[in-house]
């Protein structure tokens, strides 16, 4: 490995400080960075080149104050029992990293479907603990979200289960998926109301689904379908 690429993580320098820009780095890899970012002035430099090119992609997008939801929904996610802490705790680089990118996309595919007159809305739930993604398509006129994976193998020995994370509530179950991977599911008015501003995410589950009624296993993707 040259002296330019000298870092144990893929992709070498580069790859790090966009990562380390977008937060998506473990404690203990940040530590390591941050380590080397105090003895390597250019490397200090490609981590503001990167954070400078990050924010101007949100230059299309007017500025809007978060509402007090999305604090509340930190504050519970922090002080949550330690049983819900852990599946906070996975979602939270997906928070961090993929929340802004989510929205962009997402004005970039209302626009799109604006001028093809289309009711659908689609999204992709990207990889958390896993190497899953899913493609998402939301019919709002019926309340319908349909998932279909998209990338990745679904693991042996479990079950993929579907959830939506409304803003500052508990995870809401929308079923067990198929051992492909798929599932169409079709809410209730009062549930759809919450799916603008929520996250959509697949858990990893015994057979037949969570005992709990609450996500037990590692999050396997994630994403926001509508930002609100």
């Amino acid at each position: 490995m040259s002296a330019d690429d000298d870092t144990d993580l893929p992709g070498g320098r580069e790859a790090a400080a966009a990562e380390y820009a977008l937060g998506l780095l473990s404690d203990d890899e940040a530590r390591a960075f941050e380590a080397r970012l105090r003895e390597d002035p250019a490397l200090e430099a490609e981590v503001v080149a990167w954070e400078e090119s990050f924010a101007a992609f949100t230059d299309p997008v007017d500025p809007v104050a978060p509402p007090d939801r999305v604090w509340r929904r930190i504050e519970a996610a922090r002080f949550a029992p330690a049983e819900r802490r852990g599946f906070w705790r996975q979602l939270l680089p997906y928070a961090i990293g993929a929340v802004a990118g989510a929205v962009i996309a997402f004005v970039v595919s209302t626009a799109d479907l604006l001028q093809q007159q289309s009711p659908l809305i689609f999204a992709r739930l990207e990889p958390v603990e896993s190497q899953l993604a899913f493609a998402v398509q939301i019919d709002p006129p019926t309340h319908t979200i349909s998932v279909e994976l998209d990338a990745g193998s679904v693991p042996d020995g479990g079950a993929l289960q579907l959830w939506l994370i409304p803003e500052g509530e508990a995870p809401i179950s929308l079923g067990v998926m198929s051992p492909g991977g798929d599932h169409v599911v079709v809410l209730s008015d009062a549930m759809a109301l919450q799916v603008p501003g929520g996250v959509l995410a697949v858990s990893l589950e015994p057979p037949g689904g969570s005992p709990t009624g609450a996500p037990t296993g590692p999050v396997q993707a994630a994403g926001v379908p509508i930002p609100s």
